[in-house]
């Protein structure tokens, strides 16, 4: 069986053609496009299929925004898409939609031992919730349950709720940040854009100036990632002090999602910028955060976390969502 699986992001979108044997997943084809270049997903998907000659089985698509009723929004792009209407251009009768955190949570189940690296040693326990939490362009959550030996993800849009400062520099970070942009919420920080948001602020915060070398790097380049470079090579003190904040509100958030959940099966740490910063990922300063919060230390000290290596775990879910309801759809 083939089935159609994608999965959709502010900045990119991935698609794959995964065919599915014996319960075992192999993509067979896939390609990315730059999703703001596009007016929507039925344009990228058309394309996108425009080589195969026969239509897959079935379809399901990560989304990063909420979905309800087959109908979503991109939370970073100006786009609505519709289940029965993607269904109707693209010739395929079977679609679905789901959050980009679900898809993500049903791809950890099917990643190989090379697809995921230790972060913080633990005793995951094998029935235990499993929390995934992902910084990229932006702040994505959720959580897979394990029901009868299914495994059962609950979406969450947590990466909306309020951020909580937790020391008096933070308090000022907020108060920073909301000059710009009101409301603060963990998406505003624990993203691509809210590493610029957090070097911004500790620039302002010790009166300095962006490095020439810095400076010079910034125009036509991802700032996050002129930052993250600059930090990991122990070239410029300001990104140096930016990266580190940035990890440990990232500990601590995945810390708050550990809870939230009870994930004693583990934490995993997605999205496209965790891999990227693993050696600050590495410091004291990330576990610190993750485990300091009184009077639950012990409890999160026995819970594992894991940093997401494979590129293609959104994709793996929803590929393992399109056959799921391919197969329903046959009994």
């Amino acid at each position: 069986m083939q089935v159609l699986a994608g999965d959709i992001g502010g900045t990119k979108t991935a698609l794959a053609i995964a065919e599915v044997r014996s319960g075992r997943l192999s993509f067979l084809r896939s390609r990315n496009y730059a999703s703001a270049a596009y007016p929507g997903l039925e344009e990228i998907a058309g394309d996108f299929l425009s080589t195969e000659r026969r239509r897959p089985t079935s379809a399901a698509f990560g989304i990063a925004g909420p979905v309800r009723g087959g109908r979503a929004e991109v939370t970073k792009l100006p786009w609505s898409i519709d289940e029965r209407q993607l269904a109707r251009r693209l010739g395929i009768r079977r679609v679905r939609l789901v959050n980009d955190f679900i898809a993500a949570a049903l791809g950890i189940p099917r990643l190989s031992r090379s697809g995921s690296v230790v972060l913080l040693p633990g005793e995951a326990e094998s029935d235990g919730p499993i929390g995934v939490i992902g910084a990229g362009t932006g702040l994505g959550q959720a959580v897979l349950v394990r029901v009868d030996g299914d495994g059962i993800a609950v979406a969450s849009e947590g990466g909306h709720a309020d951020f909580g400062p937790r020391d008096e520099r933070e308090d000022r970070l907020v108060r920073f940040v909301r000059k710009g942009f009101g409301r603060v919420d963990r998406d505003r920080l624990l993203s691509g854009e809210g590493l610029g948001h957090i070097y911004d602020f500790v620039k302002f915060d010790h009166r300095a100036s962006d490095a020439p070398a810095v400076a010079r790097a910034f125009p036509g380049n991802d700032r996050a990632a002129v930052i993250s470079r600059f930090a990991l090579s122990g070239r410029d003190a300001l990104c140096r002090e930016a990266l580190s904040l940035f990890v440990s509100i990232y500990g601590s958030e995945a810390g708050n999602l550990a809870l939230q959940y009870r994930a004693t099966g583990g934490v995993y740490l997605a999205g496209g910028i965790a891999p990227k910063i693993l050696p600050a990922l590495r410091r004291r300063s990330f576990r610190d955060s993750f485990r300091s919060k009184s009077p639950l230390e012990a409890f999160l000290s026995r819970i594992p976390v894991r940093v997401v290596l494979e590129p293609k775990l959104g994709l793996l879910g929803a590929a393992a969502t399109a056959y799921r309801i391919a197969i329903e759809t046959t009994r």
